[in-house]
């Protein structure tokens, strides 16, 4: 009698784990699409204007990699990020810097959240920011909203 005890509480904590573990793993593999009507680039990889899903490809790591995947799946590229916070959870949003006619990708926002991921600067993303500020050109972020 005790024997069956001790294994019908060890199948209720088992049950109970793996529900948290499939809840746990179900919230982390969020994703965001938009539609980004302008050639943008994301590293060193240059990508058309289009549709883009947007998907952290390692959501248990610290070390947060986003992959940019055009609808049709033909074009993709992956962004190393570092978290961000902003003040308010402003809805789902992709940002971008433009320098002059050139946009990088910069950050990405997940809506009821104030918790975001910022883009590491590419070299050419620099390169371009180093050339632009020269001609006193001004940095702008481009925010489009996403679903």
């Amino acid at each position: 009698m005790k024997k069956q005890a001790y294994t019908m509480m060890a199948l209720l904590v088992l049950m109970g784990s793996m529900a948290v573990a499939a809840k746990a793993q179900n919230n982390s593999r969020r994703q965001l699409i938009t539609n980004i009507p302008f050639q943008f680039n994301v590293g060193d990889a240059t990508l058309p204007a289009g549709e883009y899903t947007i998907t952290q490809v390692n959501p248990a790591s610290d070390n947060a990699v986003l992959q940019i995947r055009a609808k049709d799946g033909s074009r993709t590229a992956m962004a190393p990020m570092n978290s961000a916070i902003r003040k308010s959870s402003d809805g789902a949003a992709l940002v971008f810097n433009r320098y002059g006619n050139k946009y990088f990708f910069a950050q990405a926002w997940v809506d009821g959240e104030t918790d975001g991921l910022r883009a590491v600067k590419s070299r050419s993303e620099r390169a371009t920011h180093k050339e632009m500020t020269a001609l006193n050109v001004r940095v702008e972020s481009v925010a489009l909203r996403s679903r």
